[in-house]
């Protein structure tokens, strides 16, 4: 779960704390030329229907059936599954040193549970809430995480299961920041686990009932088709069809008779990231279909390397994975095949599919002898400069994977190793001079790594580039000039868009120039349709700034009510309720939330802040007040 989680941060840009959200939906469109489809399905028009019909006899049955036993279809499943329970025979207690908290996961009933515990005095263990845990996402290669439900908000539990090494450790992240019970999952995060998710307009993390159309779980049959609304009444219409040879059915998507490109977007919307992944203007994750330009619905940007940087990126390519390093991350998996010597060669033709089979991949016994075929498809026997009987060839089985695509751990995954999808002649071998390919002048400081082949003209939009340098500059400080001249541009040619509104008055509090302005800025984004966290707190802040509390609580009042469970926006309410003399409202706020998160940090350090000043205990939850 690492892709496009879109959580508010707290940064300091350039004096000052602010709350910003890292990954904004935007308003407008650009149309990327690589080609028109023939596939009548990506029209917007067409709607999704669900897999279901596509394994009812005389259609895809068999292709269905092995289908849904891949890791694809098997990426999102019930949590109380015979598999699943029996990974928990008895609770399993993980300790984080960090902040002094147990984590424990077991069954009860024939249902997965995960909750915590600290120690208070006298090593008393003070218990916190226990989740029910219902959903599983991930697979063999690396391993399981777990999801539970609030209502209608749906978050990750801290405890994962390692498949490599058989056992319990802290989540993906947590082990760097543990937010406990508390992090939501995004849609950008679930739509590469489930092919349906049902997201609640401007309010991620936030699900329709139920969360997946369809009742689908895994990655759906039109997440990689695209919608089945056509295809289905047009083969009800014409049972006996038959396809001419050559002829080629368009009333859905094949991706094997797509472009190149066409064929690796539908695997680069997951399978790769960058330092910033922006959705285009008017949208969302939901609205890429196969068959269409990826970059008609997101960005993909990452900052260049350096040509001083050379030597160090060489030498990351031999040496163990640091996270936030050069070494473009093991599942930046697109962009890691395109640094091939093979891919160079092909022309882009050797895409995803070469290699791998979606609907039909080969059991565990047969994989060496599947991606060796693949190799053989293009290479020969003799290819191999190492003689048959070379101890390092017979070593590995005469498999060129082992050799030619190294298996390395993941940085900042434990128990983690993957493939790493450069294919190298040898070890270590020095990376292709094009890896040092610095920005074009449309945009200075950073690498379009989905830019629309064929098209020179293509450009990102305005509101695209300035989240793409936000997010970047935080990252990269050199950046910030860049969002500086993109936000100056706006504040003219896009006045009244929300986003450009935000970060003007991100930018007028952080300056402290004026109060009044910034109110102004947020006051307006909100009325243009802005409904981001953010919004809320920063405009609180600059309301409290002048002295206006009672707006200020309306506003966290208004916050609160959109994103009950936020800490930040609950802790900001009680403690400006507090102040307000309303220290029993902000006592019933507090308890209320810490029923099910008594964890958070935020809530917990306003309710310390807010006994220590008012001298009044509130009641206790769970076993004992948790400090």
């Amino acid at each position: 779960m690492f892709k496009r989680l879109r959580c508010i941060l707290v940064v300091d840009f350039p004096a000052m704390q602010l709350a910003v959200v890292v990954s904004l939906p935007l308003a407008g469109s650009i149309h990327a030329q690589e080609g028109g489809s023939i596939f009548r399905n990506t029209a917007p028009n067409v709607a999704y229907v669900g897999s279901k019909g596509c394994g009812v006899p005389g259609c895809h049955e068999e292709i269905t059936r092995t289908y849904m036993a891949t890791p694809h279809g098997q990426s999102m499943a019930p949590a109380n599954s015979p598999t699943e329970l029996t990974r928990v025979p008895e609770p399993v207690t993980v300790f984080n040193p960090k902040n002094n908290r147990y984590y424990v996961v077991y069954q009860k009933s024939g249902t997965l549970y995960q909750s915590f515990f600290e120690l208070g005095k006298n090593d008393r263990k003070v218990f916190g809430p226990s989740h029910k845990i219902e959903y599983v996402v991930g697979g063999e290669s690396v391993g399981y995480t777990y999801l539970f439900r609030v209502g209608d908000w749906v978050f990750q539990a801290p405890l994962s299961f390692y498949a490599p090494s058989k056992s319990w450790e802290l989540s993906p992240g947590y082990a760097a920041d543990d937010p406990g019970f508390t992090r939501l999952i995004t849609t950008g995060c679930l739509v590469c686990h489930n092919g349906q998710p049902d997201p609640v307009a401007k309010h991620d993390g936030q699900y329709n009932e139920l969360p997946f159309r369809f009742g689908e779980l895994g990655i759906s049959c039109e997440a990689c088709h695209g919608p089945g609304e056509l295809h289905v009444r047009e083969m009800q219409a014409h049972k006996d069809r038959v396809l001419a040879a050559n002829e080629v059915d368009t009333s859905i998507v094949n991706p094997a008779k797509l472009s190149p490109r066409l064929a690796d977007d539908i695997c680069r919307e997951c399978h790769q990231s960058g330092d910033a992944v922006v959705l285009y203007p008017n949208k969302g994750y939901m609205d890429f279909r196969p068959g269409t330009p990826l970059a008609e619905t997101m960005a993909i940007v990452k900052r260049p390397i350096k040509p001083e940087q050379r030597a160090e990126a060489n030498r990351l390519e031999v040496n163990p994975p640091v996270r936030g390093s050069l070494e473009q991350p093991l599942w930046w998996k697109n962009s890691t095949l395109e640094l091939s010597w093979c891919y160079q060669k092909s022309h882009g033709r050797l895409t995803c599919s070469v290699c791998h089979s979606i609907h039909h991949a080969p059991r565990p016994e047969d994989e060496k002898a599947a991606y060796r075929a693949a190799c053989l498809t293009c290479h020969k026997e003799t290819s191999c400069k190492l003689k048959p009987d070379d101890q390092a060839r017979t070593a590995v089985g005469d498999y060129c994977i082992e050799c030619h695509m190294e298996k390395r751990a993941v940085a900042g995954i434990p128990h983690s190793n993957d493939t790493k999808h450069r294919i190298v002649r040898f070890p270590g071998q020095p990376l292709p001079d094009f890896v040092f390919e610095q920005p074009t002048p449309d945009l200075p400081g950073l690498l379009w790594l989905n830019r629309p082949l064929g098209n020179p003209e293509a450009r990102l939009p305005d509101l695209v580039q300035l989240e793409a340098y936000w997010t970047s500059a935080r990252k990269d400080s050199s950046l910030w000039p860049f969002w500086l001249k993109k936000l100056d541009e706006l504040s003219h040619s896009a006045s009244n868009n929300p986003e450009v509104l935000n970060s003007l008055g991100v930018l007028a509090l952080a300056q402290k120039t004026d109060n009044v302005t910034a109110a102004n800025y947020f006051t307006r984004a909100l009325e243009q349709g802005s409904e981001e966290q953010s919004t809320f707190l920063n405009l609180a802040t600059a309301l409290e700034n002048q002295g206006k509390t009672e707006e200020a609580r309306a506003v966290l009042e208004q916050g609160v009510a959109a994103y009950p469970y936020s800490g930040a926006l609950v802790a900001r309410l009680a403690l400006r309720c507090n102040a307000d003399g309303k220290a029993w409202q902000a006592h019933s706020l507090i308890q209320s939330y810490r029923k099910l998160f008594p964890e958070d940090p935020a809530v917990r350090a306003a309710q310390q802040q807010i006994d220590a000043g008012a001298n009044i205990s509130i009641p206790t939850i769970g076993t004992g007040p948790l400090k």
